[in-house]
Formats: structure tokens, C-alpha cells, sequence
């Protein structure tokens, strides 16, 4: 197996999202030719977010998931985790997800709300 194999496979903050308790399984809630995104609830009011590009070819192409599509409240604001990169977006985003997503490419996301869900 290669190394980028075995980060794959072994990405921690991938296999939790797995393992959440609250254990619902996430759903394809928008496609657009070869982009599709994914997204199913998470514990603690989180939400999952796959942004994926069948493309098998050419340049990125920038996914945009809205809150309606998420399932998340207009306005809330939220941090983003891109579990790849292991890193959280230095800006808090609101009303969408925008990414640029490489052909033949995904990212994984945790949005977690900033204020508390009443």
C-alpha cells in the first residue's frame, strides 16, 4: 500500500465521522452532472459534508452547498473542518460551502454551529 493509501485509510477524523454516535447514515441531497454533495447529521447538532467530482478530467470546480441543502437553519453560522487537511477554515461561513473540488477528487467537511442550537 502506498503512504497516501494508508492516510486514507487511516484518517482519524474520517473514522469518527463513521463512529458518531448518533449513527445516521448521510445522503446524497444534491447532483449536478459529475458533482454530487453529501451530507448527514452528526451528535452535538454537526453536520457531514462530502463535496465530490466525478469529473474524470480538467480543472477544479467549485461545489457549493447551501445551508437548504444541509439541512441547516438560514443565518447560523458556522466552523468548518476540512478533515483532509486536518485543519478548520480560518473564517467562520455562513448561509453556504463553497470549495474548489479537483476532478476525480472529494473533500470532507464537519460544520459545526458557533452559537448554541437552542
Amino acid at each position: 500500500m502506498t503512504k497516501e493509501t494508508v492516510e486514507i485509510l487511516t484518517n482519524k477524523e474520517v473514522i469518527a465521522v463513521n463512529q458518531d454516535p448518533l449513527g445516521v447514515q448521510a445522503k446524497k441531497v444534491r447532483m449536478e452532472g459529475d458533482l454530487e454533495i453529501w451530507a448527514g447529521p452528526l451528535s452535538g447538532y454537526r453536520t457531514a459534508v462530502v463535496l465530490l467530482n466525478r469529473a474524470k478530467m480538467g480543472e477544479p470546480t467549485t461545489i457549493i452547498a447551501n445551508w437548504d441543502d444541509l439541512a441547516i437553519p438560514p443565518n447560523m453560522l458556522m466552523e468548518a473542518r476540512d478533515l483532509w487537511k486536518h485543519e478548520t477554515l480560518k473564517e467562520p461561513i455562513q448561509d453556504k460551502l463553497n470549495v474548489n473540488v479537483g476532478p476525480h477528487s472529494c473533500r470532507m467537511f464537519i460544520l459545526t454551529p458557533i452559537l448554541p442550537v437552542a
